[in-house]
């Protein structure tokens, strides 16, 4: 199997060279190529496996940038000025620069600008806004460390930039500004209501979730079945639920909320892991995917999980992720 490259200068070099790279985010891993380039672009799409209807991101390093690519409102200023750079994308109408192939053939293009100093740094050197998706196969698990993308993408693996685990751990929030009334499409880890404080209006937050044969959408990370693992996932509404069901077996693994909540399932000799080691919901948010991916290597027969309690915006993004993941299965009661 492919070595994860050196550094800075073979993604560099990659990049300029109209090829991909692997480059870290404060959220997760992006597989990265120059997003005005038409051909660099389809071979994002090529390698991931993704749907031509699911649109691409695009990373810039500031507001400027953003205007370039972009019909930059008054509103988008405001909440970039609040939240970039950070784990914020904003879906505005695009100028002809941006190829069709980046926005799913629509008029509007998400731009975020990542606050991981790496990829800032790749950005102030190629000078080119880059599209980057999240460094996976199309509705697999994102990758949150350099290792989980070279497990995903074997010898195709374009050079990896490693930047360490993802400080948060979940993709973006998408917030559209290209309607009158401000909507989230994602949630992710700033929520409506810190939007809202910005903007000083209501912010709607969408409940799309797209067919796998439905029309294209504004924003990635809305297919019915998404963030998923290869074991079957069976998400339980609580962890009480989970704790009394009676279809968990010895073959399957579970993995709870927080670290103190193992015991009770290891004595009833289950397969068990968690997300958090403290009750903290942002430490669910960093460890989510790295998690599932470990319980996905377990064999088990199913992967059994729990909603999060909370209202926070994190819990919220960290259920809809839960959700979507285990889609193919109805939520037990």
């Amino acid at each position: 199997m492919k070595s994860i490259p050196a550094g800075f200068a073979s993604c560099k070099s990659s990049l300029l060279n109209g090829s991909l790279a692997v480059l870290p985010t404060e959220t997760v891993y992006g597989l990265a190529g120059f997003g005005t380039n038409r051909s660099t672009v389809k071979k994002i799409f090529a390698l991931k496996g993704r749907p031509s209807r699911n649109p691409l991101i695009m990373h810039v390093l500031n507001i400027r940038e953003a205007q370039c690519i972009s019909h930059f409102t008054a509103s988008a200023s405001k909440v970039a000025e609040a939240f970039w750079p950070g784990p914020l994308t904003l879906v505005l109408p695009k100028r002809k620069i941006v190829p069709n192939e980046v926005t799913a053939g629509l008029n509007t293009v998400g731009i975020r600008s990542p606050s991981h100093p790496l990829f800032r740094k790749m950005l102030s050197e190629v000078k080119l806004p880059l599209a980057a998706p999240s460094a996976n196969r199309s509705n697999q698990i994102s990758p949150t460390s350099a290792v989980e993308v070279l497990d995903e993408f074997g010898d195709e693996c374009p050079p990896i930039l490693d930047g360490g685990c993802c400080e948060i751990g979940l993709e973006s929030t998408v917030l559209d500004l290209s309607t009158e009334v401000p909507r989230v499409l994602r949630l992710g880890p700033i929520s409506s209501g810190e939007i809202e404080l910005v903007l000083e209006r209501r912010v709607l937050t969408s409940t799309q979730i797209l067919e796998q044969y439905e029309k294209s959408s504004k924003s990635p990370g809305n297919s019915f079945k998404h963030y998923a693992p290869q074991t079957p996932v069976i998400l339980h509404q609580n962890v009480h639920l989970l704790k009394v069901s009676k279809k968990i077996s010895p073959k399957d693994v579970i993995i709870v909320p927080f670290e103190n909540e193992i015991p009770l399932l290891e004595n009833k000799g289950m397969q068990v892991l968690s997300f958090s080691s403290s009750i903290s919901h942002w430490e669910i948010a960093k460890n989510l995917y790295s998690k599932l991916r470990q319980a996905d290597k377990m064999n088990a027969s199913s992967m059994h999980l729990a909603l999060i309690q909370g209202e926070e915006g994190i819990t919220k993004a960290i259920n809809d992720r839960l959700i979507r993941a285990s889609a193919q299965n109805p939520i037990t009661f």
